[in-house]
């Protein structure tokens, strides 16, 4: 999970295919088309009663400084990179490219957050304050105002990652008056900025100012629909007009299609490459809006299937009963029985909990026959199953067993008399060993290794999981990852227990996993996030109790059973809590009981401390963990990015 580099996109972020933006180099690239010609007479004339600014006068510091920072930016060797940056700053301090490119490279946001910050007020410095009062609303196409807008975004998406989400979106508001135009597309991500701040209102008349037929606002519209008013006629005509404007959001936003880990830098309206950039920029948006994406899934329509012919069963008949007779009997005792599996298989790419019958002779210990059903079978069926065996047995010579043992009641005393009247003995009994084996084993086979539930731990009581599924759905509900910063890490220390402290971090800001880790040493996790580690190195070093929400796909099938059976809390289809603890290597093994407790109390009472104390604000704070049984306390600080 190495750390992105907080580098501002190109200066009209991804491009449209065959529509190519101004880029980056000494000249900063031509013009837009009906933008002021970079010459040194203004485009209009000055306004009344005040002063036309003159553009800034040559400074040959500046501009050997400037060349340094292009060399900078295309160099391939960061060090280089680095030191070019470095002595462009030296040149000149009213240099923004150079301190952009230093931003490019800190080693910390806080870092990155001064040298963007110097990158803005440098280029302030050069245009001087009338150059913004006279050009708002088009300032892109002065070419000398393009390295303050590139340096403003960087500032803005700094403060983003920094959880200064509020300043971050007032830059690109007051960034879009300065330039309507929206040379940059900012509009795109100032959109799903406003989502995850919840600011609908401020969202739709942004949509209103740009009125387009985009991937982004066509989806975006069809979201904060949902969110006013959930399934409603207007939701569902926008979610149709979202699905013409690009289809392919559908699989990324449903994750039939993972999203690659880079993304596209060019694309084409409403294609698959637009649809990535949508997903990317407001997965987390369309995660924290409680229902939506189990919403886009319900209006799905499953593909057709081809309507399989299933013959009708004959079921018991004076002419059948006749031809059984006829078989020879033998001393051979069979049992039989239908059951609908306890664990989901994939049939036809489909998981389903089928229906079984099996029918097996104890005395030779030999399975004569069986069937898959996607519904309970009915007494007919079972008749001609069972007289199937008979006649065709799957091993074995055609026969009549003496004796054939089924559980007491329901179908089978409807088939009793028939089968007494062929010669068959039908005898009810509770116990059927031989066909619990062996639909045990049949389950396995076709079902794989399913993992233990909660319920199935030592010490592991469901009053116990039921609590800890009734903070999750709260923590779920909160969503403290839409006011947090990438990266930030709590500290959570607990009297209670002898291990820890643990260092917390609540995944979700960018909508790939939603949930909360416990990782117990900082210093491998901070080497992950530089970019240390790789992916597989960081994967098996890392020690971590972890819960995560996704569908019921997630947790165990046992885990399923239980909500059903105990009602336990779930926020969203979209939320089901899958808790387990990340060992050493590459294994995972469910939590134990004091685990559970632990990742409750953390559950129950991070959204607080996350909205009352910035990360800034490293105090320690001793908190009592309401509704946790046992009684305890946690002492909850957050861990300062190191310099």
């Amino acid at each position: 999970m190495a750390r992105k580099k907080p580098t501002p996109p190109s200066d009209e972020g991804p491009q449209r295919r065959g529509r190519p933006g101004p880029g980056p180099g000494p000249a900063d690239g031509p013009p837009e088309a009906g933008s002021p010609p970079p010459a040194s007479k203004p485009r209009r004339q000055a306004r009344p009663g005040k002063v036309t600014p003159r553009r800034p006068a040559p400074r040959p510091e500046l501009e050997k400084a400037r060349e340094l920072a292009f060399r900078a930016a295309e160099s391939l060797d960061p060090r280089r990179s680095v030191a070019l940056a470095q002595l462009a700053v030296e040149t000149s301090p009213d240099c923004a490219e150079g301190y952009i490119v230093l931003a490019e490279h800190a080693r910390s946001r806080k870092e990155a957050l001064d040298f963007h910050e110097r990158a803005v007020a440098a280029s302030e410095r050069v245009l001087g304050p009338g150059f913004f009062d006279e050009h708002r609303g088009d300032l892109w196409g002065w070419i000398e105002a393009r390295p303050y807008m590139r340096a403003r975004l960087g500032l803005a998406e700094i403060l983003w990652v920094s959880g200064r989400r509020a300043e971050a979106a007032e830059h690109l508001e007051d960034m879009l008056r300065l330039n309507p135009g929206d040379n940059q597309g900012l509009r795109y991500v100032l959109a799903g900025w406003l989502l995850n701040l919840d600011r609908l209102d401020d969202l739709e008349g942004l949509i209103g100012r740009y009125d387009e037929d985009s991937t982004t606002w066509a989806w975006t519209r069809a979201l904060v629909a949902f969110r006013r008013k959930g399934d409603s006629p207007e939701a569902r005509k926008l979610l149709t007009a979202a699905k013409k404007a690009n289809r392919h959001v559908v699989a990324y936003l449903l994750g039939k299609k993972p999203l690659p880990p880079e993304q596209p830098t060019i694309y084409s309206p409403g294609d698959e490459d637009d649809a990535i950039l949508y997903v990317g920029h407001n997965l987390s948006a369309w995660k924290s809006s409680p229902g939506a994406i189990a919403w886009v899934r319900s209006k799905e329509k499953a593909p057709r299937k081809p309507r399989r012919k299933v013959p009708s069963a004959a079921g018991p008949s004076p002419a059948a009963e006749e031809r059984l007779r006829a078989l020879p009997s033998e001393m051979d005792a069979w049992q039989a029985d239908f059951r609908q599996f306890t664990r989901r298989v994939e049939i036809a790419g489909e998981r389903v909990r089928p229906w079984m019958v099996l029918v097996s002779s104890r005395t030779r210990d030999l399975v004569l026959a069986h069937a898959l059903t996607d519904r309970s079978p009915s007494p007919e069926e079972l008749w001609d199953i069972v007289t199937s065996a008979m006649e065709t047995p799957a091993a074995g010579e055609p026969h009549r067993p003496t004796e054939l043992q089924v559980r007491p009641g329901g179908h089978w005393d409807a088939l009793a008399g028939h089968f007494e009247a062929i010669g068959v003995a039908c005898s009810p009994t509770e116990i059927l060993d031989q066909v619990d084996d062996l639909f045990e084993d049949l389950t396995r086979h076709m079902a794989g290794s399913e993992p233990p539930g909660l319920l199935d731990m030592p010490g592991v009581s469901p009053e116990q999981v039921g609590r800890f599924f009734e903070a999750a759905a709260s923590f779920y509900r909160r969503a403290p990852w839409r006011s947090l910063g990438f990266e930030a890490v709590l500290k959570v220390e607990c009297d209670r227990y002898q291990s820890g402290p643990w260092f917390a971090v609540i995944m979700g800001q960018s909508g790939l996993t939603l949930g909360l880790a416990l990782y117990e040493d900082l210093d491998l996790l901070r080497k992950m996030w530089a970019g240390k580690l790789s992916d597989e190195e960081g994967a098996r070093k890392t020690v971590a109790l972890t819960v995560t929400f996704d569908d019921e796909g997630s947790i165990p099938e046992a885990d399923i059973e239980a909500i059903e059976r105990h009602g336990w809390a779930i926020a969203d289809p979209e939320a089901y809590p899958s808790i387990f603890r990340k060992e050493r290597g590459l294994s995972m093994r469910p939590p134990l009981s004091w685990e559970i407790d632990l990742m409750d109390a953390c559950l129950r009472v991070l959204p607080d401390f996350v909205a009352r104390r910035p990360p800034d604000d490293t105090t320690r704070e001793l908190v009592p963990v309401p509704g946790a049984s046992p009684s305890m306390e946690l002492g909850l600080s957050w861990i300062d990015e190191p310099a």
